[in-house]
């Protein structure tokens, strides 16, 4: 292999952290003509976020988080920056708690995506209580928690297949 493809191979691995967590933020806002459904599915860029900040955070800096974040809530037309100062809380939280997931079984990280996914939901919900300056009481939050928190296993079997045979 030449010197420019070794390195053009080399960028498109170490992209993918960044290309598969802007995939599911597409995914995520992808309509599925049912009204409120957008309100109840399971919040894979979280999961993503989670995923990368503890196998690979040198390949999801927080400018490339924030983006993502940005480019969700112009996707989803919710509040400028709610989706990307959580995705980059929960980058930075998972940052400085990676080394009690490395290493360990899967439950811990399991475990640990959900008690840091339940601040995340917690502040946008804080967030957008404000912003509504209403105190906002839905179990579609409660319920799009627990499905995000549910199908982090099938999630994260994914991105275990794509660092194990894209990144490396």
């Amino acid at each position: 292999m030449s010197g420019i493809a070794q390195h053009l191979d080399l960028w498109a691995r170490n992209m993918m952290p960044a290309v598969t967590t802007m995939f599911l933020a597409l995914l995520n806002v992808v309509p599925l003509g049912l009204p409120g459904i957008s309100d109840v599915t399971p919040v894979v860029t979280m999961m993503a976020v989670f995923y990368w900040s503890v196998y690979r955070p040198d390949l999801l800096p927080a400018v490339v988080v924030f983006a993502l974040g940005l480019i969700q809530d112009i996707l989803l037309g919710s509040p400028i920056g709610l989706m990307a100062l959580t995705l980059l809380a929960i980058h930075g939280v998972t940052l400085t708690q990676r080394q009690a997931f490395l290493g360990k079984p899967f439950f811990v990280a399991w475990l640990g995506f959900a008690v840091i996914s339940a601040g995340g939901f917690m502040f946008m919900w804080i967030i957008t209580c404000v912003l509504a300056a209403d105190l906002l009481l839905t179990p579609a939050v409660l319920f799009q928690f627990i499905l995000t928190t549910v199908s982090f296993p099938l999630a994260a079997w994914v991105f275990v297949r794509v660092h194990r045979y894209l990144v490396r």
